[in-house]
């Protein structure tokens, strides 16, 4: 009897605990689901399990709606969305897990201070990750028999649909297979983008602990398992809002609704208009609307968004009416991450108002690889800047305790390659003084790194196997002047695998076409001249295709880059200095028939030198946003 009673207890403890819950799992099994495959169940335990890894519980609480769209409204029984949305559940404690709903007007009802209201004729979707023993014995006889994924150490996702009928007890049954399939679709859409949720420290009660976020929207796009690319899906679009209701801004003459922006603030009406002093710099600024030069103590920029400069309230008011009207509300909320942008830790000046200044105030102007920093040294092509000396002259003579020399770490504790998350462990791992800007060159190979080790699996796996990865490393300009830099990503590997990194680029100069450089015993750079779409037939097929500041809507070239890049399927990431230039991007690579499936997020490596553009203010970096595509 005490053994019944003890696990009665645990049972009440596990699914009654405080916070919204509507209790213990129904029974419902998805092997009982009509048309349902054994390896679509373990794709949607395997989604379920890299939702759990990311820990949305941590912030989110079932205040937090999300609003949620999965490909068009037709794609769904009945032409509508099937559970447009979303609450997590058990932050606060209680059954962990989330809701879906059928409406926000649902989800609103249902939401109690402290326990989920049974609310008639109201029918959503659980999914709530239970512990294994107090699993009923269909469920764990399934996981058993089909080898399935756990949710952390000991919990697997139960799914079911409960309804509340007027009676007052709740029904369940099994989810049907297309409403699992909206399911799956929603868990590898949030996994990729609820940490990018921005904490909006004005809003909400001032004495409350429930954190309130700024409003969001972002698009993922989502590829289907196998065993649903057969039945003719492959990727799907799905948009995660918070609140829910948020839209996109409508753009005449950019994006379509596929595209960034994450967040989206109204534009002010015109009675509101009114106009700020620019407060960038005090150089030479350039107007918006009509490209004349104006000084900075002189220039003006949109009182809203702070992001747009021009020489005149009369410029800025025609620049309004003519297009800045549909944009303003995607700058201000570009602006608005300027904070967050600013990497703090550096003892270094980290802006470049006036690149040749700033370089003169680290007493490394016209020196070495910094040559390539400013516009002294332009007339020399890329990757022909007179070399003499040694590494310390590479890096400008800085003392040699300030620059990455080419030689492994001293540490014999890592036996992996080394997993960095951003420039303080680099810094402290290489032991360089934080007053030291070497980082603003080494953005390049780091992020190269950052890729081929954290962000793309199937190069992190064949490292760790010790084998070759195949890197086609498109548009390189300063970075010709830059390789020897490169060896770093070299050292980082720790002794497991090789990187043979294939420089294709117009602007390889003549006399180095076919160069190859081993910079160090675990990097090769070769260089080939001329554009990607004709070169690429004669290179060994890539692992993976990478382009930094890759300004994928300035070039006409790029076209049938991205359309190789397409037929081939292999992941390709790119960098780019600003979050605009990121969204004319997407639009760039989703004309091309791509799907982003690594949405735009700072860059833990990007340069903490901050560039300034004459005629804009929106925060810009060199590898400032990585995105993906066939990820």
């Amino acid at each position: 009897m005490d053994l019944h009673l003890k696990s009665l207890f645990n049972r009440f403890q596990e699914q009654f605990g405080s916070g919204p819950g509507l209790g213990p799992g129904s029974g419902t099994c998805m092997m009982k689901v009509d048309g349902i495959t054994p390896n679509f169940i373990k794709s949607v335990y395997k989604a379920s399990a890299a939702l759990y890894r990311t820990e949305p519980w941590k912030r989110l609480r079932p205040n937090h709606l999300f609003g949620i769209r999965v490909g068009k409204d037709s794609d769904w029984p009945g032409k509508k969305q099937p559970f447009p949305c979303v609450q997590f559940i058990g932050g606060d404690g209680g059954d962990v897990g989330f809701y879906m709903f059928r409406s926000e007007n649902d989800a609103k009802k249902m939401t109690g201070s402290r326990e989920s209201i049974h609310v008639p004729n109201v029918e959503l979707l659980r999914v709530t990750y239970e512990v294994e023993s107090l699993m009923f014995p269909s469920n764990r006889k399934m996981i058993k028999s089909l080898s399935l994924e756990a949710s952390g150490s000991d919990r697997f996702p139960v799914i079911d649909v409960a309804r509340c009928p007027p009676s007052g007890d709740l029904r369940f049954r099994n989810p049907t297979l297309e409403e699992l399939r909206f399911v799956y679709a929603f868990m590898k859409a949030i996994s990729l983008v609820h940490s990018l949720l921005q904490v909006d420290k004005e809003s909400g009660p001032k004495y409350s602990t429930v954190v309130c976020f700024e409003p969001f929207i972002e698009t993922v796009d989502v590829q289907w398992p196998p065993e649903l690319a057969k039945a003719g899906y492959d990727l799907v679009a799905v948009t995660v809002s918070h609140p829910p209701g948020q839209a996109y801004e409508e753009r005449s003459n950019s994006a379509s609704a596929g595209s960034t922006p994450t967040k989206y603030v109204e534009p002010p009406r015109e009675d509101t208009f009114n106009d700020t002093k620019a407060y960038l710099g005090t150089g030479l600024r350039q107007c918006t609307m009509c490209e004349k030069e104006v000084h900075g103590e002189q220039s003006l920029c949109c009182g809203r968004c702070r992001a747009v400069v021009y020489c005149s309230s009369i410029c800025q008011k025609q620049h309004w009416n003519d297009t800045h009207k549909s944009m303003c509300g995607l700058y201000k909320a570009m602006m608005e991450r300027e904070e967050e942008l600013v990497i703090m830790i550096f003892l270094f000046p980290c802006s470049a108002d006036q690149p040749c200044e700033w370089l003169e105030s680290l007493g490394i102007h016209q020196k070495g690889m910094w040559r390539r920093k400013c516009s002294c040294y332009s007339h020399y092509p890329f990757g022909l800047l007179p070399v003499k000396g040694g590494l310390q002259d590479l890096w400008g003579g800085i003392d040699e305790f300030e620059y990455p020399h080419d030689s492994p770490f001293n540490n014999h504790f890592i036996s992996s390659p080394f997993l960095l998350s951003g420039w303080s462990e680099y810094y402290n791992l290489r032991s360089i003084p934080l007053s030291s800007p070497v980082a603003d060159i080494l953005s390049h190979p780091l992020t190269v790194y950052h890729i081929l080790t954290t962000l793309n699996i199937s190069s992190k796996n064949l490292i760790l196997k010790g084998k070759e990865v195949i890197v086609h490393y498109l548009g390189p300009e300063g970075e010709l002047d830059w390789i020897p830099a490169f060896a770093e990503v070299g050292h980082l590997l720790n002794g497991f695998g090789n990187v043979q990194i294939v420089m294709v680029g117009p602007e390889v100069p003549t006399n180095l076409l076919g160069t190859t450089s081993g910079i160090g015993s675990r990097v090769r750079v070769n260089l080939v001249r001329g554009v990607y779409q004709v070169e690429a037939s004669y290179l060994t097929s890539p692992h993976v295709v990478i382009a930094l500041n890759s300004r994928l809507d300035s070039y006409s070239s790029w076209v049938g880059a991205i359309d190789l890049i397409k037929s081939l399927g292999v992941p390709a990431f790119f960098t780019d200095q600003s979050e605009v230039s990121c969204v004319n991007a997407k639009q760039v690579l989703r004309n091309a028939g791509l799907h982003i499936t690594l949405p735009v997020t700072p860059n833990p490596f990007r340069s903490p030198v901050k560039n300034l553009n004459a005629s804009i203010n929106l925060p810009s970096y060199s590898n400032g946003f990585v995105f993906g595509v066939n990820t």
